[in-house]
């Protein structure tokens, strides 16, 4: 019994239940309420939000575990590979442990919950989120908005549009009850997510135990898709639904189901070439895939067209598509260069903004440049890594990088099938990144707390460094150094040269015989 207890003290299992729990027990003291909920003035709450001291404790209650979690997930990683018999139960029932505490914790790492409450108040009162903000709505601020958001047209599809009327409606006047169900729903999506991406790993005999490590049971999907509630669950389980009907031979539920994804986020707008190309078939040619594309476009075009007509919304979202682009992140590759530049011009005493500015419309057009040359290649690549690289390659060259939008590359590489080596060594390090952006996102603490500078400082080191000495430990462990991945990347290209030799020489010889 004593060695069972020893053994179990340090699961991977226990280590993240533990943190899950504390995330969810220091959420109710910095997680996030709309001033004006009612839920302020129960007992517990209202004695923890009510001391300083508490509210300063909970905060690194809650960064520590999130931290506690993440190392939880690595040791899970490493466990599986040591015995990979067990490895798929083991992920499975361990993601579920891990997210039963996070599904009940007051909303953290995003307000954007509440901001879906205010768009089905929205479209429950005939306004049109594509041209009148939450902040049209009487008692806005306190539903927990952010007031970034207040007078900002949704970047949503119709098909979300319908869902949060509904689950309003469902709701009544209670904005938590709609927070739960949009949350309810966004969790449903993640298993969602992990079901479509086990049949697609099946089907492709990808390895399905890792590849649910890292879209199950990942800090980045627990954080963001079980805590925060994104809708961007929703959009990616249907999205892979589509991926999976189409991929086997039912082409037109794939459409049907990926149009339904992009009327929840129009950025899935980038799944409807690959069922044209799925369905092309492998000996296709550009002349035949384009004849699949108008169809899957007229089709996808003509469904979205006639629900934006009977919501009385039409095709506004298509107007919106820059909202999210609203603001910018330190840490997108894109931003970092704007910021640059712009600085150079302002440090000779010219204006900056302008040339950042033009970092930023360049790195769009990049951007569609790079997508149409993955879709129109008639390179024989795998049409679910056109779909992961169309994806990153909009993720990369935006100057917002929201957590949740790594969670599409990941999840997407992750079912087409990460390779052993450098390949899961930067999904795994980009997944360490992206939690720690997660628990570093703000939280509902009081204005002594938010000023206080050497709280804030301590926070901030705390994060970076945990993050900074995670990367660091993974590294170490698996024996990484930057001379050895410069070493695998030279044998790589190696590799690809003598590839690229062998193909040119049967082609050399293919020629001959003909002749």
């Amino acid at each position: 019994m004593k060695s069972i207890l020893r053994r179990e003290l340090g699961s991977p299992l226990l280590l993240g239940l533990v943190g899950s729990v504390f995330i969810a027990l220091g959420s109710l003291a910095v997680g996030w309420l709309g001033p004006g909920s009612n839920v302020r003035g129960w007992p517990i709450i209202e004695t923890l939000r009510g001391n300083d001291l508490l509210v300063h404790l909970s905060t690194f209650v809650v960064i520590g575990a999130g931290l506690l979690l993440v190392i939880a997930w690595l040791k899970l990683g490493s466990a599986m590979r040591k015995n990979p018999a067990d490895a798929l139960k083991r992920v499975i029932v361990t993601s579920v442990a891990w997210a039963l505490p996070l599904a009940v914790a007051v909303p953290l790492y995003s307000r954007d919950l509440f901001a879906y409450v205010g768009q089905g108040r929205l479209m429950a009162g005939g306004f049109n989120p594509y041209v009148d903000g939450i902040s049209a709505i009487q008692g806005w601020f306190n539903i927990g908005v952010d007031p970034m958001w207040a007078n900002a047209k949704t970047p949503y599809g119709p098909v979300y549009l319908a869902i949060e009327e509904a689950t309003v409606t469902v709701a009544g006047t209670s904005p938590i009850v709609a927070v739960a169900l949009f949350r309810l729903i966004a969790i449903v999506s993640a298993l969602g997510i992990a079901y479509f991406a086990y049949r697609i790993a099946v089907l492709r005999q990808v390895p399905p135990d890792k590849m649910l490590w890292l879209v199950l049971a990942s800090p980045v999907v627990m954080f963001n898709f079980v805590v925060a509630g994104h809708n961007d669950a929703l959009m990616l389980a249907l999205l892979l639904a589509g991926v999976y009907a189409a991929l086997r031979k039912h082409p037109i539920l794939g459409i049907l189901l990926i149009t339904a994804s992009v009327g929840v986020k129009p950025i899935a707008v980038l799944a409807l070439p690959i069922v044209g190309i799925i369905w092309a078939g492998q000996n296709r040619t550009l002349r035949s895939t384009i004849k699949y594309w108008v169809v899957t476009v007229a089709l996808s075009g003509a469904v979205l067209g006639a629900l934006g007509l009977l919501m009385g919304i039409g095709f506004g979202w298509v107007l919106t598509l820059a909202t999210p682009g609203s603001v910018s992140h330190w840490y997108a590759p894109v931003n970092i260069l704007a910021i640059a530049v712009g600085g150079a011009f302002g440090a000779f005493g010219l204006d900056g903004e302008l040339p950042a500015d033009i970092i930023k419309f360049a790195a769009i057009g990049v951007m569609v440049i790079v997508v149409a040359w993955v879709m129109l290649t008639k390179r024989n690549l795998d049409p679910l890594m056109r779909l992961a690289l169309a994806f990153t390659a909009t993720v990369i060259l935006s100057p917002v990088i929201h957590p949740w939008y790594a969670a599409w590359c990941i999840i997407l590489f992750a079912v087409v099938g990460i390779r052993e080596g450098l390949a899961t060594h930067l999904a795994v390090s980009a997944s360490i990144f992206f939690a720690c952006v997660s628990i570093a996102e703000g939280m509902d603490i009081s204005d002594a707390v938010q000023g206080d500078i050497l709280g804030y400082v301590i926070r901030t080191v705390f994060i970076t460094g945990g993050g900074v000495a995670l990367i660091i430990a993974y590294c170490i462990h698996e024996e990484l150094s930057v001379g050895l991945i410069v070493r695998r990347i030279r044998t790589y290209r190696e590799r690809r040269a003598v590839a690229k030799l062998h193909r040119a020489a049967a082609g050399a010889g293919n020629t001959r015989t003909s002749v």
